[in-house]
């Protein structure tokens, strides 16, 4: 029996909790950066390795060894009598699942089980598996369900959506909505509000962190929290938010500057308590009065649309709820 998990958060708890078998990790974050149907797994590793490490995680050569070990252990699962996915409701985890049922509906059709929660009895504020102790995750193994066609075919068509390059197509799927996957929906939906906001050109997560900071919240960390207060489910770790918090720090018309030194790297420790204001732009940009993409023409993947410049391709309506054509 293999446990795969999209982190490596639980998988110490996992073998405390005594399931049997082996616990495993598959933990590309598919929810952010470039996405295509990509020739082969090589390619795939290659883009994401370089996509991650622009980005500001690690050198890319470690990033790719990751992504390579990661994919060594989800080509064992052919060879096991079940693979017992263990996910919960959020961006980060749905994107994955979606990848990771497409791949599992050849290698291990009626032989998949699935633990994917949105809340828990002992947890109000639940966020994830995470906060779970062992013998928590112990009482949700026997919950585990078969994988159905169903569900397997919602996920396909989920990471199909997601590397389509037509934010129509997952804005259509999200809203016919995908139920054997009730989760899947709502994540999409988050996705693409991280599209630039038809009204000031922000990703949902860069609003989130510019009104953080805005409202006092002046360091890295302090915004972080605040913006998964934003949040319905929270996706993003720190780092990742950190990553998104440095862009608008940086090129010719940045929306927030140091108070005091050098901007380090989103990855050194010394980013997370760096004191942070907001410029004159981003005053502008968060009330809506001025555009980021026309301020800063930023560049970024978002799965296989490429936004850049003034006038990007897609954009996301808040007032509607749905991507419209730049």
């Amino acid at each position: 029996m293999l446990h795969l998990r999209c982190g490596d958060d639980i998988l110490e708890r996992l073998r405390a909790a005594g399931v049997p078998g082996t616990v495993s990790r598959w933990a590309d974050p598919l929810c952010e950066g470039p996405l295509r149907a990509w020739p082969d797994d090589g390619a795939r590793r290659s883009e994401r390795a370089a996509w991650l490490a622009a980005r500001g995680s690690r050198p890319e050569a470690e990033l790719l060894a990751d992504l390579e070990q990661d994919d060594i252990g989800l080509a064992g699962a052919g060879r096991e009598d079940e693979v017992v996915l263990w996910f919960e409701h959020d961006l980060y985890d749905q994107a994955i699942l979606a990848f990771l049922l497409d791949r599992l509906r050849e290698l291990a059709p009626g032989r998949t089980s699935l633990i994917c929660i949105g809340s828990h009895p002992a947890h109000a504020d639940f966020r994830g598996l995470g906060q779970l102790t062992p013998a928590e995750l112990a009482d949700l193994y026997p919950g585990r369900v078969g994988v159905t066609e169903a569900m397997f075919r919602e996920g396909a068509a989920g990471w199909t959506a997601l590397t389509g390059g037509d934010p129509l197509a997952v804005d259509r799927l999200a809203r016919d909505g995908t139920g054997s996957l009730p989760f899947l929906g709502p994540a999409l939906r988050r996705w693409l509000a991280e599209l630039p906001s038809t009204r000031n050109g922000l990703s949902q997560t860069e609003g989130f962190g510019l009104a953080a900071i805005a409202a006092g919240a002046d360091q890295p960390l302090h915004a972080f929290l605040a913006a998964q207060r934003f949040e319905h489910s929270p996706w993003q770790g720190d780092t990742m938010f950190y990553a998104t918090l440095r862009v608008l720090a940086t090129g010719p018309r940045p929306l927030i500057t140091p108070l005091e030194g050098k901007l380090p790297r989103a990855t050194d420790p010394a980013f997370e308590t760096t004191r942070f204001e907001l410029t004159t732009d981003g005053r502008t940009v968060l009330t809506g009065r001025a555009d980021w993409c026309h301020l800063a023409r930023p560049t970024r993947w978002h799965g296989s649309i490429l936004l850049e410049g003034p006038d990007p391709a897609w954009r996301w309506d808040e007032r509607e709820e749905r991507p419209v054509q730049g």
